[in-house]
């Protein structure tokens, strides 16, 4: 495989790109449960192009290495857990430029997915059976060389420093940065590198892209619904909280503070630390609070609360919703 240039990544490998890594080498998510579908995919498009390709084969992997930024173009199969139409209008909502090209594994494509293709505007619709060896490699080579021309000529774009209507300053936990006005806050965060584990995909529904505002609350767009009822239900005592997934940067002077400590991937990930000292502070991530204060022994209760408080948190967010979807009806 390395004589092509080519290489396989673990889907939960970091792909934000460093200054170390050549701008023209693209990173292609394969999308597919089918382990055979999805090696057939791999080998039919790993030599034809210098790129890096994260496989994926669950959902919850796909959403994580959508989340983590930098891909340049998705081949969405069949993934257990989630539809591929949901997936492409999750796409559209978080990922809006995010090439997506579907993969049918039927020799001819059914009608309903190329006219569905058509009206959403995605990418294009490919078939992975073998007899449509050479239409695959045509549309990943033709759609790849689009995307390769937009990078090139976005790293010849030099924002004018003085351009203070299309973009804004900001400041993350100290340090200045810059962006588009109106870019979606977690966005912001992801480019600049700041590590979000963005449980939920990005659905206003965990705690672990919130953050702290500490000026400019009035420059980020008003809290949606759905921010308002997952805020309301965190165990976070401080008032300047906001989901970055449901906000966006409308002008300068926003100052954030990013929650210090690690949001605790699972309930496996906290049971193997325990007996251990933390590091830092454990955050549990539906709600934001924290479990294990840094130095402190981890003990078995503090995974019993985690449990205990995931429980609660579902339980008052289904009544939530359940009134939600009552006074809609009624209304």
């Amino acid at each position: 495989m390395n004589q092509f240039n080519t290489s396989v990544k673990h889907p939960n490998t970091s792909i934000i790109p460093n200054s170390s890594q050549n701008s023209t080498t693209l990173r292609i998510v394969i999308a597919e449960s089918d382990q055979l579908s999805r090696q057939r995919l791999l080998e039919s498009i790993e030599g034809i192009g210098k790129w890096i390709i994260y496989p994926c084969s669950e959902y919850t992997e796909l959403i994580q290495t959508l989340s983590s930024g930098a891909v340049d173009l998705l081949l969405l199969g069949n993934i257990d857990q989630g539809s591929c139409f949901e997936i492409c209008r999750l796409c559209r909502k978080e990922w809006e430029h995010l090439p997506v090209v579907l993969v049918s594994h039927d020799a001819t494509i059914p009608d309903f997915y190329r006219q569905w293709i058509t009206e959403k505007g995605f990418g294009d619709v490919v078939s992975s059976d073998p007899a449509n060896h050479d239409n695959l490699i045509r549309v990943i080579q033709n759609i790849t060389g689009v995307i390769r021309a937009q990078k090139q000529a976005l790293s010849l774009a030099i924002p004018d420093a003085n351009d203070t209507v299309t973009f804004v300053a900001l400041n993350i936990d100290g340090k200045a940065s810059r962006t588009q006005r109106g870019a979606k806050l977690l966005s912001v965060l992801l480019d600049n590198q700041v590590k979000v584990l963005k449980a939920c995909g990005g659905q206003g529904r965990c705690a672990t892209c919130h953050v702290f505002v500490q000026s400019g609350m009035a420059h980020l767009s008003p809290p949606t619904d759905q921010e308002l009822m997952t805020l309301s239900l965190m165990r976070i005592d401080q008032s300047n909280a906001r989901l970055a997934c449901q906000c966006t940067v409308e002008d300068s002077g926003v100052s954030l503070e990013m929650p210090k400590g690690k949001y605790v991937g699972s309930e496996a990930e906290l049971e193997s630390l325990v007996g251990k000292k933390a590091q830092q502070p454990l955050i549990h991530p539906i709600t934001g609070e924290i479990l294990v204060y840094e130095g402190k022994l981890i003990l078995r209760s503090a995974l019993l609360k985690m449990q205990e408080v995931a429980q609660e948190f579902e339980k008052e967010m289904g009544v939530l919703l359940s009134r939600k979807t009552s006074k809609r009806f009624t209304n």
